[in-house]
């Protein structure tokens, strides 16, 4: 018996816990898309990605600091060696031991496109066999500049566009985010439709079995005919039908919510539909300007076409003359000592001036420029196009929002008035007053209204949210979205 009673007792809770309903706003649902969506998720990681890309960039920048070395290299070969007692060359074995170590710092040079750098290093070089010697080689310092003269200067450009992309990547995952947002709004209110068309279906069936016993009782006293007995018996078969078909398309709805948000698909979900609307007062003006800094379709269009630009002024600087210059000045010695190869060091100069003049390349250099400006116009317009389309859709979707306020409070207030004629109307068919046209007409008009009202809301939300991905804004809070 103890047994038994343990197991009802755990199937008591199962059944408690799979007849658990949660309860959802529009806050809520918000909320839980945007923390915890498989969207938000991946695009957060994308970000996380730029991000260190551009943290790479910016250690670039600075001082970098960098120790190569070969601490140990052994050499057993045959070498060809002139022998002068017999005037004859002959291969010898000889054994080769070399260790090297060197410190090497850069800076790059922004405006001028150049690097400093400088380093210090030491190397051993020891020969055994038939000629045995060993010698150290050092360089306490040598210090240099190298740059392309006429070329291109890749460190302006990238001072322009790796914070741009930086900021690119911030935007898109806010308004990959405020997507997921928008889509658990979609998905809240099918959901609330079906969930109110499924009140409807139950409210219906409820109301045609109270009909039909009311309509049984006055056929029985020849209070009305047979055929009017039969239309209230089909509606109840109909009523049956589209109870059936309300739960079915509940289902489906709650499921696709459930498993937006990251819940278990069996979650039972009971929304909480707003019906009270803030007030709002929006201004296009405001919402293009609110989607000019924070919408990435404006920056990532700039960084397209700033990045076009660069490209067509490195084929421009290559199809002609470059020149590039690498001079550095430092102090290095040989000796068979340590000790002494740091004694009376020698300067040490080096002057490298390279040129590269195109002579013929039948139009190849000048033909790859030409099509990267091409691109570069393209981007521009590309741009500017992208800038009109946001624009226009912002200014359509504000209009939306404005208008739609107020079609919810005429939804609301034909709502009012139906549920006050259909109650108006109940009362009279059961006095006797109606006949079952009547009824079923005005309870068409009830069950539209409250359709309608859903519907609005629906609209509006949906609308507002839209806003908000566009100009990526909240305009109930008054401060831009960050996620």
């Amino acid at each position: 018996m103890r047994h038994l009673a343990t197991v009802l007792m755990f199937c008591a809770a199962i059944t408690a816990a799979a007849q658990h309903v949660v309860r959802l706003d529009l806050e809520r649902t918000v909320e839980l898309a945007t923390d915890s969506s498989l969207t938000a998720d991946r695009y957060r990681s994308v970000f996380q990605e730029a991000r260190y890309a551009w943290l790479s960039w910016m250690a670039s920048r600075k001082l970098q600091l960098e120790l190569s070395a070969t601490p140990l290299q052994f050499e057993q070969v045959m070498i060809q060696r002139y022998i002068s007692d017999t005037d004859n060359d002959e291969y010898r074995q000889q054994k080769r031991l070399l260790s090297s170590a060197n410190l090497q710092a850069q800076q790059v040079m922004e405006p001028w496109g150049g690097s400093f750098y400088a380093s210090t290093g030491l190397a051993f070089l020891g020969n055994y066999g038939d000629y045995n010697q060993h010698q150290y080689a050092v360089t306490p310092v040598r210090v240099g500049y190298r740059q392309e003269l006429l070329g291109f200067n890749p460190y302006r450009w990238d001072r322009q566009t790796e914070p741009m992309r930086l900021t690119v990547a911030q935007q898109q995952m806010n308004y990959s985010v405020e997507q997921a947002a928008a889509e658990a709004v979609k998905r809240f209110f099918l959901l609330a439709v079906t969930q109110e068309q499924l009140k409807m279906a139950q409210e219906q069936m409820q109301s045609c079995d109270t009909i039909l016993a009311i309509g049984n009782r006055r056929f029985r006293i020849a209070s009305i005919s047979k055929a009017e007995l039969d239309i209230l018996t089909l509606q109840r078969s109909l009523a049956a039908t589209a109870l059936k078909s309300a739960q079915l398309s509940h289902q489906q709805a709650v499921r696709s919510l459930a498993v937006w948000l990251g819940m278990d698909e069996h979650t039972r979900l009971q929304l909480v539909i707003p019906t009270v609307l803030p007030r709002l007062n929006v201004a296009a003006s405001d919402a293009i300007d609110h989607a000019s800094h924070n919408n990435p379709n404006y920056l990532s269009m700039q960084l397209k076409e700033l990045e076009a630009r660069r490209d067509a002024e490195q084929l421009k600087r290559k199809k002609g003359l470059n020149a590039s210059i690498d001079a550095s000045i430092g102090l290095n010695q040989v000796a068979d000592r340590f000790d002494h190869a740091w004694r009376k060091p020698l300067v040490q100069n080096q002057v490298l001036v390279s040129l590269t003049v195109p002579i013929s390349d039948h139009g190849k250099k000048r033909n790859a420029w030409l099509a990267a400006q091409s691109k570069a116009e393209t981007a521009s317009r590309q741009r500017e196009e992208q800038q009109r389309d946001t624009e226009l859709d912002v200014t359509q979707t504000v209009a939306e929002v404005n208008q739609r306020q107020s079609m919810v409070d005429d939804a609301h207030h034909a709502l009012r008035t139906a549920e006050d004629a259909y109650t108006a109307m109940l009362q009279r068919f059961i006095r006797g007053q109606a006949n079952v046209n009547d009824l079923s007409l005005a309870q068409q008009y009830w069950q539209t209204a409250r359709i309608n009202q859903v519907t609005a809301l629906q609209n509006f939300w949906n609308s507002y949210f839209h806003l908000r991905l566009l100009t990526l804004y909240d305009y109930l809070k008054r401060e831009p979205i960050r996620h």
